[in-house]
């Protein structure tokens, strides 16, 4: 366990260190720059941000819809520019993604299990915790007019930004009707 928690200290570090850039994306996004519209769609059609990350890379993805909640831009990757290198694509740094798979595939004791899940929902926690304050920082430099979520990739339940509340897939429709 002890070199999983080392690895959530390495990804909280890094994350640290991508924290501007992120704002910037976050503040970029916003104010519509660097976002490729479709139909002839803009920026002011807009209604609500969506922000999701992959489970396993941590790779967030952005996209707005409009009134009917239909997706009105192409979907953003952030953050945008990373410090890794150019070889590895995702957002959780290579050399933490690798570390925590060989665990995986050479950990035998009886608590695996229990090991992973710990060292998961700390990843996971410090990983959302993170976008989050990044988050608050972009909205505190720039006006926000329209609804925006944060969850995990494809899943019913998220994150309302204006509230910190949680909400569900079903609750947001019900704002579009």
């Amino acid at each position: 366990m002890e070199n999983l928690q080392h690895l959530n200290i390495e990804l909280k570090k890094y994350l640290e260190q991508i924290s501007s850039q992120l704002i910037l994306d976050i503040t970029e996004l916003i104010e519509g720059k660097n976002v490729n519209y479709l139909n002839n769609k803009a920026k002011a059609d807009g209604k609500a941000l969506y922000f999701e990350y992959q489970y396993d890379y941590l790779d967030i993805i952005c996209w707005s819809v409009d009134q009917e909640g239909e997706r009105i831009t192409e979907t953003s990757k952030l953050s945008s520019k990373k410090v890794e290198n150019e070889e590895w694509n995702a957002l959780i740094p290579k050399q933490i993604w690798e570390a925590a798979v060989d665990f995986e595939d050479t950990y035998e004791d009886d608590d695996f299990d229990d090991i992973l899940d710990e060292y998961n929902t700390e990843k996971y926690e410090l990983f959302e915790n993170w976008f989050l304050e990044c988050w608050k920082k972009a909205v505190a430099q720039i006006k926000l007019e329209m609804d925006a979520y944060f969850s995990i990739h494809d899943t019913y339940f998220k994150t309302d930004l204006h509230s910190m509340e949680t909400i569900n897939a079903d609750e947001i429709n019900v704002r579009y009707q």
